[in-house]
């Protein structure tokens, strides 16, 4: 069934200004000639609303900006047309590195820690939340807590949404997820690395997967398991679905934001015709897209277009 929302908001807890460096012939511990590919306002969330603008979905991004990047992050929301409520936090917004090999097609993430917030910054994003979240709306919380959010008071924003009555979609890591798996979620998108985390055993193999995927689905209306270049499951409604995007390796330019472009696009589809068949064709054909541009969830249309034909759902017994 085509859900309804008034509105759809991400919610960004520890944002980041993405750096990709693409270095040939990268080795740790040498002197390497690389260049500057990308530098941009980014973290999951925001991503996901960049991606949802793309794809003609309104959406408002909220969450903590250190103050250095405060209005780069608003300027950067204005131009692709999505509504900006950040709220300005003392520290500077972390700077993640990603560096590709274009020789290998491997990528290194480094990752930053970010600014910490404390109990002032979670009492104000609580209030904002109270203030723009409905029983209509739908709220994304996507990527890592920043430094000195506790579990608990990560429970207690997921908490604020839904009881207003929000649909809650979450995809998280580690603690942060186990602690949201215990909520009254809307969906649930980890990957096999992290459904692995949740349920605190190794999958072996992608029956494992469908099984674990199976045992979730009987707590929440959706979940989303992506497994990379091995496609992507979905269930929902009583149903088990499979769905995989063929790109060639040496179309592959970056695989930063796949997961957000995957979670854009479902929802996309998912609010055109309601059919999770769809949903999970978009998603998938998206997803592949972003791979083949420099930019996190970003995609061209034409090859959204391509790779949607050839996109092949099926239901898994």
């Amino acid at each position: 069934m085509k859900p309804q929302f008034d509105s759809i908001i991400t919610v960004t807890l520890n944002p980041t200004i993405d750096r990709i460096l693409e270095v040939p012939g990268f080795k740790i511990g040498s002197h390497l000639q690389g260049r500057q590919r990308l530098r941009e306002p980014a973290g999951k969330a925001i991503n996901v609303s960049r991606a949802l603008s793309e794809l003609g979905v309104k959406s408002t991004a909220i969450g903590w900006v250190g103050m250095n990047a405060f209005d780069l992050f608003h300027e950067a929301m204005r131009k692709v047309g999505v509504k900006a409520c950040f709220l300005p936090i003392t520290g500077a917004t972390r700077e993640n590195i990603t560096i590709i090999d274009p020789n290998t097609h491997t990528e290194t993430h480094i990752r930053d820690a970010g600014p910490k917030v404390d109990d002032a910054d979670v009492r104000r994003l609580t209030d904002l939340l109270q203030n723009v979240v409905t029983a209509e709306s739908l709220v994304i919380f996507t990527g890592s807590l920043p430094p000195g959010l506790p579990l608990h008071a990560w429970e207690n924003l997921l908490q604020t949404c839904i009881d207003r009555g929000a649909r809650v979609a979450v995809d998280v890591s580690g603690p942060p997820l186990r602690v949201a798996s215990e909520k009254q979620l809307w969906m649930i998108k980890p990957n096999e690395f992290e459904l692995g985390e949740l349920l605190g055993t190794r999958l072996p193999h992608e029956q494992a997967v469908v099984k674990a995927g199976r045992e979730l689905a009987t707590r929440y209306p959706f979940v989303l398991i992506t497994l990379g270049r091995k496609g992507a499951y979905c269930f929902a409604e009583g149903r088990t679905l499979h769905a995989r995007a063929e790109l060639p390796a040496d179309r592959v330019r970056s695989t930063v934001g796949c997961g957000d472009a995957m979670l854009a696009g479902f929802l996309a589809g998912l609010l055109s015709d309601g059919t999770t068949d769809t949903a999970l064709r978009e998603g998938v054909a998206i997803s592949a897209a972003a791979a083949a541009t420099e930019e996190p969830a970003r995609f061209e249309r034409a090859m959204v277009a391509q790779l949607r034909e050839a996109v092949i759902v099926r239901p898994v017994d």
